[in-house]
C-alpha cells in the first residue's frame, strides 16, 4: 500500500507483516469497544465490579498495541511493502501514503497518552492511586514521576491527557472507516490487488500454495490471535470470585519468637476481607511472628503480642498485590510491620478467656478486640474477627475516604493454636 522499488513488488507483504497488521487491527477494534463501554459503566453502581477489572484489560491490551507497532515499524524497516498499483491517481496514492502515516502515529500516540493519564494517578477532581498490572504478569511504571506531582498539576495533565486520548480514539475510528472503505473500493470497484496483498484468500493467485515457511507463519498467527480474541472476551465475561473465596495461594512465613510457646504454622492465620467495587476480596498476611507466654496459673498476666510484615499482605489480585506495599496503603517502605499487643484478659462463663488489645499499623495506635483465648492440657488456640477501620489507620484515603470504592472497616481474622514448651 505504500510505493517502494519495484524489485520488491514480487514478494507481497511478508506473512509476519500480515499477522502484524491483523494482530493490531484487532487490538484497536476491541480496546475502542471496550474503551467506549467502561467510559460510562465504571461510573454505574451495577457494572463498576466489571468495570473496574477491564479498565485492567483496558491498559494491557492499549501497551501491546504500542508494542506491537514498535514491531511492526522496525519489521517494515527492514522489508518494504509492495508499491501501489500504477493505474492509481497520483492523489490517490498520496492519501494512501499520509492515511497510513497517520495510522501509525495514531497507534502509538493513543496507547502513549493513555499510559501518559494513568500516570497521573488522578481520576475527576481526585487522586486514583491504581497500579498497571500489565495482563496480570508484572506492574507497568508511571511515566516522568507525574504521579508525584502536586495535585492541581496532576489533575491539569491529567484532564489535558485524557482529552487528548479520546480525541484521538475518535480520530481513529474515522480514520478506520476511511482506511476500510479504500480497501473496499480496491477489491470491489478497482479490482486490484492491494486487498489481496493484506489477505491472502483474496490474492490473485491464491490458487497458487504459498511456501511451506509462509504458510505456517500464517496459520501460526492468525491462531495466536484467535486465541488472544478469546482470552480477551472471557476475561470481560468471566463471573467474579464466588463471595469469601479466597483467591490467594502465597506460602506463608509464620513463626515464634524465642523462649515463646511455639505456634503451629499449618493452623495459624492472619487473613482479611473486605469489598472492592462490590466484588468481596478475601487475603492474608504471609508472613508474621507470634510471642505468645501463658500463665497457666494466671492466664490473665498472660502476654500475647505479634509483629507482621505488611509487604506480605496478598489477596491474589495482581492489582491489590501491587497497591498495597504503596505510600498510600501500608507503606512498607516507611512502615515494614505492624503490630499488636494484648492488652486485657478477662475470664468468660465457659472457661475461655475474652483477650482486648491494641494494634498499630503506620505508627497509629488503637484498640481492637476481642478474641478468645482456648486452653487446653498442652496448647492454646487464639481465635476472633476484628474490624479496621481504614480511616483510623491511613489506609487508602487519599484516593477513596469515603470508602466509595474500597470498604472503609476491614474484617481481620485472627487464627493461632500454640503449644506450650
Amino acid at each position: 500500500m505504500t510505493a517502494v522499488h519495484p524489485t520488491t513488488a514480487a514478494r507481497g507483504y511478508t506473512a509476519v507483516a500480515i499477522v502484524l497488521h491483523w494482530a493490531i487491527a484487532a487490538a484497536i477494534v476491541g480496546n475502542l469497544a471496550i474503551g467506549l463501554w467502561m467510559h460510562e459503566a465504571i461510573d454505574i453502581a451495577a457494572t463498576r465490579t466489571r468495570a473496574v477489572a477491564v479498565f485492567q484489560l483496558h491498559k494491557s491490551i492499549g501497551l501491546t498495541v504500542l508494542l506491537l507497532t514498535l514491531l511492526r515499524l522496525l519489521w517494515r524497516l527492514g522489508h518494504r511493502p509492495p508499491p501501489l498499483p500504477a493505474a492509481m491517481a497520483g492523489w490517490e496514492k498520496a492519501a494512501a501514503h499520509a492515511t497510513h502515516g497517520v495510522l501509525y502515529l495514531l497507534m502509538a500516540a493513543i496507547p502513549l497518552s493513555g499510559w501518559l493519564y494513568v500516570s497521573t494517578q488522578w481520576r475527576g477532581d481526585a487522586p486514583l492511586l491504581v497500579p498497571t498490572v500489565w495482563f496480570g504478569l508484572f506492574p507497568v511504571p508511571n511515566l516522568f514521576g507525574l504521579q508525584a506531582m502536586a495535585n492541581e498539576a496532576r489533575s491539569a495533565w491529567a484532564a489535558t491527557f485524557l482529552d487528548g486520548h479520546e480525541l484521538l480514539a475518535w480520530s481513529m475510528v474515522a480514520l478506520l472507516v476511511l482506511h476500510v472503505g479504500a480497501a473496499l473500493k480496491h477489491q470491489f470497484i478497482d479490482r486490484d490487488e492491494v486487498t489481496g496483498q493484506m489477505i491472502p484468500a483474496l490474492a490473485a493467485d491464491r490458487d497458487r500454495p504459498p511456501a511451506a515457511g509462509r504458510r505456517l507463519t500464517l496459520r501460526g498467527g492468525f491462531a495466536a490471535i484467535a486465541l488472544a480474541i478469546a482470552a480477551t472476551g472471557w476475561a470481560v465475561v468471566r463471573p467474579p470470585p464466588p463471595a469469601g473465596t479466597s483467591v490467594t495461594t502465597a506460602s506463608s512465613e509464620v513463626t515464634s519468637a524465642p523462649g515463646s510457646w511455639t505456634i503451629d504454622p499449618a493452623q495459624s492465620t492472619i487473613g482479611f476481607s473486605g469489598a472492592n467495587a462490590g466484588t468481596p476480596f478475601r487475603g492474608r498476611f504471609t508472613r508474621w511472628q507470634s510471642d505468645i507466654r501463658i500463665d497457666r496459673a494466671s492466664p490473665g498476666q498472660s502476654q500475647i503480642t505479634a509483629t507482621i510484615w505488611t509487604a506480605s499482605a496478598t489477596d491474589g489480585e495482581p492489582m491489590h498485590d501491587e497497591a498495597l506495599p504503596t505510600r498510600e496503603w501500608f507503606d512498607v517502605a516507611g512502615f515494614p510491620t505492624a503490630s499488636y499487643r494484648a492488652t486485657s484478659f478477662q475470664p468468660a462463663a465457659d472457661g475461655s478467656w475474652t483477650v482486648v488489645g491494641e494494634l498499630t499499623i503506620k505508627n497509629r495506635t488503637a484498640p481492637v478486640g476481642p478474641l478468645r483465648l482456648e486452653l487446653t492440657a498442652d496448647r492454646a488456640t487464639i481465635t476472633g474477627q476484628v474490624s479496621v477501620s481504614r480511616s483510623t489507620f491511613d489506609l487508602g484515603m487519599e484516593s477513596d475516604p469515603a470508602g466509595e470504592w474500597v470498604s472503609g472497616d476491614i474484617a481481620v481474622e485472627v487464627r493461632a493454636v500454640v503449644q506450650s514448651p
